[in-house]
């Protein structure tokens, strides 16, 4: 079966197939904003993966995914980067963009 590009299956395949690392690193910091009480969501329109966070803060990541990038507009210069593997320390940088519904990370009893 072939895929359409610009439609919702077409960019999830090609996202998945051509970006493999990319797509592994933001379903990986993708629950770790939970604990800031933030639940972003992975968007795949126009083939690229990226994590949408809210309107004005989204997170993409490199082919390899090995270095997030985010920043008010998608693919856009002056954005912040980190390394995929530290994870935490991405998603308190994030919920710190956020702003005003930032919260410190929960525990779990």
């Amino acid at each position: 079966m072939n895929l359409p590009f610009g439609t919702p299956g077409g960019d999830r395949f090609g996202a998945a197939t051509w970006r493999p690392g990319a797509v592994t690193a933001l379903k990986h910091l993708r629950t770790e904003p939970h604990t800031h009480r933030i639940y972003p969501e992975i968007a795949y329109d126009k083939g690229e993966p990226r994590l949408i966070v809210s309107p004005r803060l989204t997170v993409w990541a490199d082919r390899q995914g090995e270095f997030f990038t985010w920043g008010a507009v998608y693919l856009e210069e002056s954005a912040e980067s980190a390394r995929a593997d530290d994870v935490p320390q991405v998603a308190r940088r994030l919920a710190e963009r956020f702003g005003e519904h930032y919260t410190e990370p929960t525990t779990t009893p």
